[in-house]
């Protein structure tokens, strides 16, 4: 669910790489063609902060889901790419995690979001605004809406998936009523088991560990790497070369022999 109303984990919202908008849209529609409107009786105050914060959702909150899901260097390599190896074959499996990668980065771009500390700041400020307004209640508007079923989703994939423990845990538990928002809805409409989900860094076999990243190269280094490369580049270039010409050259003499004869 979280996957899917982050809009970077496939099917459920169609293109793969968008926000939320578009799988929530259609399920919102979906039920309501079913006869179900989530914000069915809401003022028109009401009606115009749920606006409003789906506007914040759709601009913080689901890009920090992005940001795990395939910016994140360690959580692609490691999670996001290794699912999509085990449900498609050879290259598909390499070739289409790329491409959602590199829209995800571009979209992450266009809203000048480069880093890991960018993300963090953005996900502590929408994390505040949305505990301001739900003021220790059980549904932002007193009964569920649409803006519970995409907060729900993503915070539960923050608290509850590897990834999401892994680079959101530490900003999560300054939230303590988010956290709490997320397990009293699990238990309502999913059951005691969902609630008492366990918590990703005490399951050994799939506790992500963070790794130290690499200091930046010195300038000596870039060059001598450059011309490491560089010259290998033309030591194969020159090999190659002769090789095929010596070929060529056996194939050419041996038809002229063939001619001649």
């Amino acid at each position: 669910v979280a996957m899917g109303a982050g809009g970077e984990g496939g099917g459920a919202q169609g293109n793969g790489s968008g926000g939320s908008g578009g799988a929530l849209r259609d399920l919102v529609e979906g039920l309501k063609k079913a006869g179900l409107d989530l914000d069915a009786g809401l003022s028109v105050e009401d009606q115009s902060d749920l606006e409003a914060y789906m506007s914040l959702v759709e601009n913080a909150l689901v890009p920090t889901t992005r940001w795990a899901l395939w910016c994140d260097d360690q959580s692609y390599s490691e999670c996001t790419r290794a699912f999509y190896a085990k449900i498609y074959p050879f290259p598909l499996s390499y070739i289409f995690p790329w491409k959602k990668r590199q829209e995800a980065l571009a979209k992450m771009k266009t809203m000048n979001v480069r880093s890991e500390e960018q993300v963090l700041d953005l996900l502590a400020k929408v994390y505040n605004c949305l505990t301001k307004k739900l003021k220790g209640k059980k549904y932002f508007f007193g009964r569920p809406t649409r803006l519970d079923a995409a907060v729900y989703a993503h915070i539960l994939y923050h608290k509850s998936s590897p990834v999401g423990e892994l680079l959101f845990g530490s900003t999560l538990k300054n939230y303590p009523a988010l956290s709490k928002y997320v397990d009293d809805i699990s238990r309502a409409h999913f059951g005691p088991e969902a609630a008492a989900l366990k918590d990703p860094a005490s399951i050994a076999g799939i506790r992500l560990k963070r790794r130290r990243k690499k200091k930046p190269q010195a300038e000596e280094d870039k060059v001598f790497k450059y011309r490491r490369n560089a010259w290998l580049g033309v030591t194969v270039s020159l090999t190659v070369t002769f090789l095929l010409s010596s070929v060529l050259g056996e194939l050419v003499e041996a038809s002229l022999k063939d001619g001649v004869e």
